[in-house]
């Protein structure tokens, strides 16, 4: 165990005993630490509160596919839990964000932003991909569409992504 490791540590080496002990309570305390964590996470999850808000998303059209890449804030017990364990856990509730679209793939998740493509979110009609409104899973305060060939368009207080099309070049 750890309280044996530093006692043969001490001695060894000949130290007091009060160094020992605070290095022991240093070990004690890391060992707690995950478990601390877990319990906070379980308790901000469980409350059914979102833990996070999404701050805007750009929706990047490409063929038939779209390309969401999302910057968002995470409450501070969900930040703490991100930044020690790893943004995978939230990548499930990212996804239900576009749970309209059928396969919704994340590329990429951290504690601020995340990327996420949808094949097939657009139909192909007669030499125009055409993009239907699609249910949010929440509020966005600003949402993006960048067209191919870079001409962007804006849109506020969203619920739904827009219906949007372009020409098949």
């Amino acid at each position: 165990s750890a309280a044996d490791f530093l006692d043969l540590c001490g001695s060894l080496s000949g130290d007091n005993n009060s160094a020992h002990a605070h290095e022991y309570e240093r070990v004690k305390t890391m060992r707690l630490a995950p478990a601390i964590l877990a319990i906070i996470a379980l308790v901000s999850c469980v409350s059914g509160d979102v833990y996070f808000a999404v701050n805007d998303i750009t929706m990047t059209l490409i063929g038939g596919d779209a390309l969401f890449k999302l910057n968002y804030t995470l409450d501070s017990f969900a930040k703490l839990y991100v930044l020690a364990l790893g943004a995978g856990y939230i990548e499930p509730d990212l996804e239900s964000l576009f749970k309209s679209y059928g396969d919704v793939k994340t590329l990429r998740v951290d504690p601020n932003s995340a990327a996420l493509l949808v094949k097939g979110a657009g139909k192909n009609n007669s030499g125009y991909y055409l993009f239907d409104s699609r249910p949010l899973g929440g509020s966005v305060a600003k949402f993006t569409v960048v067209y191919p060939g870079g001409l962007s368009r804006t849109f506020y207080n969203v619920t739904s992504t827009p219906n949007v099309f372009y020409g098949i070049k």
